[in-house]
């Protein structure tokens, strides 16, 4: 299993029982998306390293969890990718090393990019640990 995919699975299990992210649809892919009629969170790879204060089989894993507001209209969407920002760094924030989110655009809609950061040894499932 990929760690994107790792990832990905740890999110849809952990939101179902927050309110705020329940509703959001995890998506773990490196193609561009092609209809977004639902809050969507993005996964994407961005950077793979050698974790320099572990064993040479530990990596540190960077990857991108874009958060996807499917409203065209730019105040709703805008609304909604603050609240899902808010609720997805808490729940973030004990779990996984995260850099600041950034708003940006994805394709015609309003989004919000998290860097996250995944410690995993090559033989074993990730750790949610720093």
């Amino acid at each position: 299993m990929s760690i994107r995919t790792w990832f990905a699975d740890q999110l849809r299990t952990d939101w179902a029982s927050i309110p705020e992210l329940a509703g959001v649809r995890v998506i773990a892919t490196e193609r561009a998306l092609d209809t977004i009629a639902e809050p969507t969170a993005l996964i994407r790879l961005k950077r793979m390293e050698r974790e320099p204060k572990a064993p040479l089989s530990t990596r540190r894993v960077g990857l991108l969890l874009t958060l996807i507001s499917p409203y065209i209209d730019l105040d709703r969407a805008g609304d909604q990718v603050e609240e899902l920002i808010e609720a997805a760094m808490t729940y973030l924030g004990p779990r996984f090393p995260h850099d600041a989110a950034e708003v940006v655009g994805y394709a015609d809609r309003l989004a919000a990019d998290i860097p996250v950061t995944i410690i995993a040894a090559e033989t074993a499932a990730p750790t949610e640990e720093n």
